[in-house]
């Protein structure tokens, strides 16, 4: 496969030329399919601009299917590749930490193994991350997709920063799997944690943000996001409002929300979270649109 050059900027900031060094990091487990896994692999593969290095942690024994996919993306795909492997199952944030302790990329791709990446991903967030060098965090739209015959998605959100982080009070209205973040301001906030379950994104983005990060989404999907209807149907019960629950009074508790914000949003999320799974479903139709 030939690869094509970086992007190049305008002459107008040829002082600030230096093109930035960007690693993908993702994770795979048990659990996947490796078809997902290919999938995904051939997405980085086959981008317009490529990433000077793939970390991919093994979170745990995997099939022969998936290490045979792991095999041939290593001896055909011409892309740096550094395996970790977790001897257990330690969870996204785990791995995630355990990854980026091998990342040497001024930048930090993240990307899921059953998701798929546009061709021009990296080359968009490279250009826009070269040309505002104050951004941290730069992620965009996706659209989300699903195997069981539902129609696909686009999730949309807000671009400009501050209203990102009006947003992020309400909502993580940022999509994991399409941001490219700075390395240094992961290591700034000791990576991800596991302290609040399937919220590790979210966390992370508010300590970003109460650590001065700065966001911008571009407004065009440049991942698309494997779902189904039933992932969808099991984001709520009892378990995850208490969950839910801890992570808000964390923000509360580090001035991310105000009192007034963090009844509200407790109340409003309690309910949404306890209704019926087709009732839910519904309603994250309705606000990821």
């Amino acid at each position: 496969m030939t690869t094509l050059s970086p992007p190049v900027l305008s002459p107008a900031r040829r002082d600030d030329s230096r093109i930035f060094t960007v690693s993908v990091l993702m994770s795979t487990y048990a659990a996947e399919s490796a078809s997902n896994l290919e999938a995904a692999l051939d997405s980085i593969e086959r981008q317009s601009v490529r990433p000077n290095q793939l970390v991919l942690v093994i979170d745990g024994p995997i099939c022969g299917e998936q290490e045979a996919v792991i095999a041939r993306h290593c001896e055909e795909s011409g892309i740096a590749t550094i395996l970790v492997r977790l001897p257990h199952n330690r969870g996204l944030a785990e791995a995630m930490n355990a990854g980026l302790k091998r990342c040497t990329g001024e930048f930090v791709m993240r990307m899921d193994s059953d998701d798929i990446s546009e061709p021009d991903r990296v080359e968009r967030q490279l250009i826009y991350a070269q040309a505002h060098r104050d951004i941290d965090v730069i992620s965009s739209w996706s659209e989300e997709f699903f195997e069981d015959g539902a129609p696909s998605q686009l999730k949309v959100s807000p671009t400009s920063h501050d209203a990102i982080i009006r947003a992020l009070h309400w909502r993580n209205i940022l999509v994991h799997p399409t941001v490219l973040i700075k390395k240094t301001a992961l290591v700034a906030v000791d990576g991800y944690r596991a302290t609040y379950g399937r919220l590790e994104d979210y966390d992370l983005f508010v300590r970003l943000a109460l650590a001065g990060a700065k966001f911008h989404v571009i407004p065009k999907a440049l991942v698309k996001v494997r779902s189904s209807t039933a992932q969808r149907g099991r984001r709520g019960g009892l378990n995850y409002v208490l969950n839910e629950m801890r992570f808000r009074f964390e923000c509360l508790r580090t001035g991310f929300l105000t009192k007034s914000q963090f009844v509200a949003i407790t109340l409003m999320y309690s309910v949404f979270r306890l209704v019926s799974g087709p009732v839910r479903r519904r309603l994250y139709a309705l606000a990821r649109t």
